[in-house]
């Protein structure tokens, strides 16, 4: 079946403008999106053009703007959220956009399964989205390689026994909100006291082995969850911080999930986010045990990079979608859709 072209008529709303909304400001830029508002909180950007703040070299006639509400109200098919990545802090942002009836799709992690971390929220949204015929949505780089490319070579398999996944990315790749959530530049001792006071919060890891073992259709029996700090044995630089990371400081976290299923097979995932050093890159690799062993192995995958052109991509199955929180599980594989304007 041929694939459809990007629709043309899109009109979106950028929210947040750090990092990664600016990248994603300039991928629907270059796919003929018309950006209709922009939403930031950063004193030194409210106001300014949002070509000018994302680096697009010109501006597009779009003054950035604290007020949500307003901006939102004003209309729009869909909001490209990139601001958090915990549904408790991000759900006032996701209601303000549901409220006014504008369709969300954001790189929040938990989103892409939210319904044992955060029922209560995601209940809640799933309510509001569906009340106000809209829908909300998160994906990103899990996407595609923590979450359909397993499931389809899976789709190879006979028998699985155990599912069994790494991937690495690089924390300087997000700015300083994300080194600051996993302590970088910190001390072990002090980690390890703020694990014992605070918890940790699931990541990223759990949240892909539930959304996959749902699409699998698979029921889970048990999951544990753990982090660990990755301690920096030499001296390593972070863009983010604008400082060097002494030797025995840490540099970033892994974050593990294991989960086992009533039907048999087993499913474990550890997530590294770090600071980098020269010439390393990110990593995605899997590994099936059953008949047949199978293996799925990508060097430099470039998250940063992918987490927002897959957002990108899933704007229009957003739109298309029945109203409603849509978990990574229900929305089928990402497609590439050509677009005339990248000829």
């Amino acid at each position: 079946m041929r694939e459809a072209p990007w629709p043309a008529g899109i009109r979106a709303i950028v929210y947040g403008v750090g990092e990664m909304g600016s990248l994603a400001t300039r991928l629907l830029v270059e796919r003929s999106v018309e950006i209709v508002g922009a939403v930031g909180r950063s004193p030194e950007k409210v106001g300014r053009d949002l070509g000018e703040v994302t680096g697009l070299g010109r501006a597009i006639g779009v003054p950035i703007e604290a007020d949500a509400d307003t901006v939102l109200g004003r209309g729009a098919d869909i909001a490209v959220v990139c601001v958090g990545s915990y549904l408790k802090t991000m759900h006032p942002h996701f209601e303000v956009c549901l409220a006014n009836k504008v369709n969300v799709v954001t790189i929040e992690e938990e989103t892409i399964f939210p319904w044992s971390t955060s029922p209560d929220l995601s209940a809640s949204l799933d309510g509001l989205a569906k009340a106000n015929g809209v829908t909300l949505a998160a994906s990103g780089a899990q996407d595609v390689f923590w979450v359909n490319l397993v499931t389809t070579l899976l789709g190879a398999s006979h028998r699985v026994d155990s599912v069994t996944g790494y991937c690495c990315w690089n924390v300087d790749d997000y700015g300083p909100e994300v080194a600051g959530h996993l302590l970088v530049g910190q001390s072990k001792k002090y980690f390890d006291q703020f694990v014992s006071e605070h918890g940790w919060p699931e990541f990223v890891a759990r949240q892909t082995v539930e959304a996959m073992v749902s699409q699998l259709g698979l029921t889970p029996k048990a999951t544990r969850s753990d982090v660990e700090p990755v301690v920096a044995k030499e001296a390593v630089r972070c863009q983010s911080l604008g400082r060097e990371i002494a030797p025995g400081e840490i540099i970033g976290t892994v974050d593990r999930t294991r989960l086992s299923t009533i039907e048999g097979p087993e499913f474990e995932f550890r997530m590294e986010g770090r600071v980098y050093r020269a010439n390393e890159g990110d990593q995605n690799h899997w590994q099936v045990s059953g008949e047949p062993a199978l293996q799925l192995s990508n060097e430099g995958v470039p998250y940063r990079f992918t987490t927002c052109s897959t957002v990108v991509n899933r704007i229009p199955d957003v739109i298309s979608a029945e109203p409603g929180l849509f978990s990574l599980d229900r929305l089928g594989p990402a497609q590439y859709r050509h677009c005339a304007s990248l000829a």
